[in-house]
């Protein structure tokens, strides 16, 4: 008996082990959930190798999801668009620990755009029209659009018909169509169908995508995760993550979006 409870004793230690010495990364998708999935992989299996640990990848289609994941289990790193990072922040531990870079740039800009042929000149003659999004929260196809409109004083009584369509390319499309005579898309989203749009609004720069790391965590841990991910330069494994790299975030990167509330608060039909 001494010797069953003995190996009984063992075995639940070794599973929680196990189990304690796991990290979960969660990235929110902006894309095909499978695609992502081969994507990030590449970045869980480095990072066990890095760390010595078995990561646990887990892709969410939308920020709810991602929120949720956070509620219902502990979340060690997470992979977000700037204002969703934020809200994470206001609910649960954790710090942004890098950026990503892509084509040469941490940074992106939300843009308003119409039709090529349309009469709207700028963000003035939106007043009274139609206008879609690429997303309902995101930071560079949500905030910074509004954050145009709201600059120049208008507000959702003066576009009462405004909505989400989902995605940077339905809104685009919306656009095209006549659906919508503007939207507020990312720039380089924008710059794909640029022979039949044309943009007339460009917002500051924010964050791209934000790595988000708990700080309950311990902080050898942290640490080690940092410069794993500052030290990543494996041609393949970037190649497959589709980015340049990580780099060190910086304070005043984020001066404009930790205010979304502010920003989304003057359009609340969106919401």
């Amino acid at each position: 008996m001494k010797v069953f409870k003995g190996f009984l004793l063992s075995l639940i230690f070794i599973i929680y082990s196990y189990g304690a010495d796991s990290i979960i990364l969660a990235v929110l998708s902006s894309g095909n959930p499978v695609d992502e999935y081969r994507k990030f992989k590449a970045l869980s299996n480095y990072l066990s190798n890095v760390l010595d640990r078995e990561v646990q990848l887990k892709i969410v289609g939308k920020y709810t999801q991602l929120l949720d994941l956070y509620e219902e289990q502990h979340i060690d790193i997470s992979i977000s668009c700037p204002v969703v990072f934020y809200k994470i922040k206001e609910k649960h531990n954790v710090e942004a620990t890098a950026v990503v870079k892509i084509d040469g740039m941490i940074l992106e800009a939300g843009v308003i755009v119409v039709r090529k042929d349309s009469d709207i000149k700028d963000v003035n003659d939106l007043r009274d029209k139609k206008v879609t999004l690429g997303s309902s929260i995101c930071a560079s196809n949500c905030i910074m659009p509004l954050y145009i409109l709201s600059k120049e004083g208008i507000t959702y009584r003066d576009i009462p018909d405004m909505w989400s369509s989902g995605s940077d390319k339905a809104a685009i499309l919306a656009v095209i169509s006549g659906l919508a005579d503007a939207a507020g898309v990312k720039e380089e989203s924008a710059l794909l169908f640029i022979d039949r749009i044309r943009i007339i609004a460009k917002s500051p720069y924010v964050p791209r995508l934000v790595v988000a790391v708990s700080k309950d965590i311990p902080e050898d841990l942290r640490v080690r995760i940092k410069k794993a991910l500052y030290d990543l330069n494996d041609e393949k494994t970037l190649k497959r993550l589709g980015i340049d790299g990580f780099e060190k975030p910086e304070k005043r990167m984020f001066e404009l979006i930790k205010d979304y509330e502010d920003i989304l608060s003057q359009y609340p039909l969106l919401q």
